[in-house]
């Protein structure tokens, strides 16, 4: 939408529709690349000591990586991240 069509609707008093596309950021950052990241590591070491024949420690690491490392990294707000001052 241009800036134009947005200017009309204010003035006219009609809601501005919710961004999607390229208009609308996820807040994706280094800090949720980890933890999803860490999610998947510690989910393979969990399926690999599972074929090892462990009942203890593969359970555990599983839901580990499945309910708290990979929600807690998609479902973590965004934080103010630092501007780099030479981009």
């Amino acid at each position: 939408m241009s800036n134009r069509a947005r200017k009309r609707r204010r003035k006219r008093g009609e809601p501005t529709p919710t961004p999607s596309g390229p208009d609308r950021r996820l807040g994706f950052n280094r800090t949720h690349a980890l933890l999803l990241g860490g999610g998947v590591v510690v989910a393979v070491a969990g399926f690999w000591v599972l074929s090892t024949g462990s009942i203890s420690l593969a359970p555990a690491l599983l839901v580990v990586a499945y309910l708290v490392l990979i929600p807690v990294g998609l479902a973590l707000p965004a934080g103010n991240e630092r501007k780099d001052p030479t981009s």
